[in-house]
């Protein structure tokens, strides 16, 4: 195992090569850096789990990652306390990424086709063309972390199924769990692979028995992620989703052809586009269908792959659904699944398609010899090893030009539709500025505290009656008190943004506003905090329970 780990970090180097140097680089979603310094401000605040970013939507805040998957930037809360810079932090997360998704893809090939399996299986995965698109062309964090849990889920259950045993139960939970806190829409694209993948080897192994554990383990991933899965199932209704799926995000514009997923020998670092005129690539790449083809047209000859004929005949089919999702003639499969909707692009059922295309690649680790192997990764890396570099690099990028000027402007208002509070009929053209404005009435303010999650100031208010209004969008969840009395906050107030009002009289007022937890929050806390400490104590008593039992042998002198 250990040879195989350092082989998979020596196969990596070329894809994680550029981001081990200073610097920084042009992306098409480039919030990485933002999304990261929003998630570590809520830390600082204590806004846990973090849900509102005060900085976002020009400034007047919006609930980002009370609808936006936060696993990726949690890692990266660790990359910061160590001392890296938020720029740095996000190409951290980036290797730590490549790093799980290649170890993972690993694990699940050797499964099947031994250790050499597993090592082409892991090149494969990790070198697929869309994989470097994910994260070098488009800065899809979260779908290009997606990816790594995967072969996690497909290995875990399996585990789990084969053997019976209840050790697997808390992994498989967690492997399901990560993929839902990675993005939420990968998971439902999965999820009817994934039962598929579940009830083949359930009657495969005839192992009834395991239908309890594997039910006990969806219930337990669902508690581990309910923090985040029920306020956007709930609270949705709170936010302009609608702007996810119309304009450029309809899912019309989007599909490929043929000769796009197999035959287009292109790259670029352009866009999606109606037709198959896309300036970027979406290829599944040549070696990715020449050796599954390859692998198929053995399978009669070859004892070796014979005996697993069931298992690529599955992913076979596997592939072919997946690729024919991202064809046009799907178009009444898409309308007919309304949720589908939400996935925006076709193509990215290719995240599925280089999955399991890369899982029967590994199958030549069972019909080429030790010998050949090498040149087929090498091979491999030629072909595709050059796709997994930016376009653009900045040497000198450092957060504070990151986070100043103009680029701080975009930041801010990059994706302002995006989850903006449904009071807020339109964005704000101009940037928040002040932190409370007197709008009728005169007075003055002196800003005593601003976090992310409450705020305090001193208003002295010098007419008869005023009105005051926070510079921040109103959402479930904000409160306010007056002088240490709650006031009832009516967000239709302001017909243009949805900010919140309040009444004063003359005199100096206390006041405090705080963005606390809904019912559904509430429940989602506390659900994911009892599956969190459960499966903490389980972990922990799994690995440590056999020396204490060994510890208590000698104490007693057996």
């Amino acid at each position: 195992m250990k040879k195989d780990v350092l082989l998979l970090c020596l196969i990596l180097l070329p894809a994680v090569s550029w981001l081990v140097q200073p610097g920084y680089f042009t992306m098409h979603d480039d919030l990485q850096a933002m999304r990261q310094l929003q998630m570590d401000k809520c830390l600082k605040d204590g806004q846990i789990p973090c849900r509102w970013s005060q900085d976002l939507g020009f400034g007047f805040g919006y609930p980002l990652f009370n609808f936006y998957p936060p696993l990726p930037y949690l890692p990266g809360l660790i990359f910061i306390r160590l001392g890296l810079s938020y720029l740095d932090t996000v190409k951290a997360v980036g290797i730590l990424g490549f790093g799980l998704t290649a170890f993972f893809m690993y694990l699940l090939g050797k499964q099947f086709w031994g250790r050499l399996g597993g090592v082409v299986s892991s090149a494969f995965y990790t070198y697929a063309p869309y994989h470097a698109l994910d994260f070098f062309v488009r800065g899809a964090m979260n779908e290009f972390w997606a990816m790594a849990f995967y072969p996690a889920i497909f290995f875990t259950s399996y585990k789990l199924i084969e053997t019976s045993s209840k050790k697997w139960i808390p992994l498989l939970s967690l492997s399901v769990a990560a993929l839902m806190l990675s993005h939420n829409l990968m998971f439902m694209i999965f999820t009817p692979f994934f039962l598929l993948w579940i009830i083949f080897w359930w009657i495969r192994f005839k192992s009834f028995k395991s239908l309890f554990p594997l039910a006990v383990s969806s219930f337990w991933a669902a508690g581990l992620a309910a923090f985040f899965t029920l306020p956007v199932i709930f609270e949705q209704k709170f936010a302009h989703v609608e702007t996810l799926v119309i304009g450029y995000f309809n899912y019309l514009s989007h599909f490929l052809d043929i000769n796009q997923i197999f035959f287009r020998n292109y790259w670029g670092y352009g866009e999606s586009i109606y037709g198959p005129g896309d300036t970027m690539s979406f290829s599944l790449g040549y070696l990715h269908w020449l050796v599954p083809l390859t692998v198929l047209l053995l399978l009669l000859f070859v004892k070796k792959i014979r005996k697993l004929w069931y298992l690529i005949l599955l992913l076979l089919l596997f592939t072919l659904t997946s690729l024919f999702m991202s064809h046009s003639k799907t178009t009444p499969i898409w309308i007919a699944v309304s949720p589908l909707k939400f996935l925006q692009f076709p193509w990215r059922f290719l995240t599925l398609s280089v999955f399991f295309v890369s899982l029967i690649s590994g199958a030549a680790g069972l019909l080429l010899s030790r010998k050949i192997i090498p040149y087929l990764l090498l091979l491999l890396l030629l072909l595709n090893a050059n796709f997994f570099r930016p376009r653009l690099w900045h040497p000198d990028a450092t957060d504070t030009q990151k986070f100043s000027g103009d680029s701080w402007r975009m930041q801010v208002t990059s994706g302002i539709f995006d989850y903006l509070p449904v009071w807020a009929p339109l964005p704000p053209p101009d940037p928040a500025g002040d932190d409370v404005n007197i709008i009728t009435g005169r007075g003055i303010y002196s800003r005593l505290m601003k976090k992310t999650n409450r705020q305090r100031y001193q208003i002295f208010i010098t007419t008869p009656t005023a009105v005051a209004e926070l510079q921040t969008f109103y959402f479930p969840g904000w409160r306010i008190w007056v002088d240490g009395r709650e006031v009832a906050i009516d967000p239709s107030r302001d017909k243009f943004l949805g900010k919140m009002q309040v009444d004063l009289t003359s005199g100096r007022h206390d006041l405090i506003a705080r963005f606390t937890n809904t019912p559904v929050r509430t429940v989602g806390n506390a659900l994911s905090l009892v599956s969190w400490i459960a499966l903490l104590f389980v972990l922990l008593s799994n690995k440590y329970a056999p020396s204490l039992r060994d510890r208590s042998r000698l104490a007693q002198g057996v």
